[in-house]
């Protein structure tokens, strides 16, 4: 049984995958260690609706889907000490230089580079599958507290809300130039984010892997042969909005909106914060008192790296301005 689960939401690269790996290593939190997706399209793929977007309301959820979703939930979710001991070996493995080659292949246009791509999720495979079978093995005595992660439901709160209506939602924001900037990098890796295999293949110049990355938003289909710094910019907005829309709303789960850049600036104050709002004990979160870990990183990090795409992303500033000043004036 599920109980006041932590939803983690944000638009993709806005480092929600950094701040989900450092709140699974909590032992009050439960987590399955990787996005929802599949877990929720099973039943709720974007085909079912005729590919209007990725959105979900809360009349999409059937008694039948929230049984299952649930169910995949509780039987692959493990403890933060499950997670501290995965993470541990993933931060061995990742420093190993043979890794590492393998790393650069697989986000290469190599030949081979698809078949190298598949070592880090095929070791992310066994640890969910470690999980279950611990699961069978020693179930939890009680409720437990699930941690999810899952851009995508930027535009699937209703939907959230309807599925665990004791939830409380973590609303990651990042610098939106900084944010489009790191899309575009996503973009640009299919081997990495293999996206959505839509109807209406992505002609977008700028990239060439013809798939839908990232969240599928609302007018996607207007967007396929627009500029690619156009797009990212697109879902930067749809996703930011949809949350603020959402919390705004009569009858909202509680939502704590929390900075990216506020996190790596002082992440030891934001812990407190997010531990204030979960009611968890800071102290026992392994990542308060040190450095932040690197996660899920295509290039070298840098508070400044969006100027190298300076002149794209002056071609959405009239875009992207607008949401810009209002996250800065909440």
């Amino acid at each position: 049984m599920i109980q006041s689960p932590v939803l983690i939401i944000g638009c993709a690269r806005s480092g929600t995958t950094l701040l989900y790996q450092v709140l699974a290593e909590s032992p009050e939190l439960w987590a399955i260690g990787y996005e929802s997706k599949a877990i929720i399209e099973r039943d709720h793929h974007p085909a079912v609706k005729g590919w209007e977007s990725g959105a979900l309301t809360a009349a999409d959820l059937t008694p039948a889907s929230a049984a299952a979703i649930r169910r995949a939930f509780a039987e692959q979710a493990a403890p933060g000490g499950y997670w501290q001991w995965v993470n541990a070996l993933r931060g061995w493995v990742n420093h190993s230089s043979v890794y590492a080659a393998i790393k650069r292949r697989g986000r290469s246009s190599a030949p081979g580079a698809a078949v190298s791509n598949t070592v880090p999720g095929g070791g992310l495979a066994l640890f969910r599958t470690l999980a279950q079978l611990r699961n069978r093995l020693a179930p939890p005595r009680g409720p437990i507290r699930l941690l999810e992660k899952t851009p995508e439901n930027c535009l699937r709160l209703p939907f959230l809300q309807a599925l665990f209506p004791d939830a409380r939602v973590i609303f990651l924001t990042r610098d939106g130039r900084a944010n489009v900037h790191s899309l575009l990098e996503g973009w640009r890796q299919p081997h990495l984010f293999p996206g959505y295999r839509t109807p209406v293949p992505v002609t977008s110049p700028g990239q060439t892997r013809g798939r839908w990355a990232f969240t599928l938003i609302p007018g996607w289909r207007e967007l396929v042969d627009s500029p690619l710094e156009e797009i990212c910019a697109r879902q930067w907005v749809a996703c930011n909005q949809a949350v603020l829309d959402y919390a705004a709303s009569p009858g909202a789960l509680p939502v704590l909106r929390l900075s990216y850049e506020g996190l790596i600036a002082a992440p030891d104050e934001s812990l407190r914060r997010l531990a204030a709002f979960l009611a968890i004990d800071v102290a026992r979160i392994p990542a308060y008192g040190r450095p932040l870990p690197e996660v899920n990183v295509v290039s070298p990090p840098g508070a400044e790296k969006w100027r190298e795409e300076s002149a794209a992303l002056a071609r959405v500033e009239p875009i992207i301005a607008p949401l810009m000043a209002r996250l800065a004036e909440s």
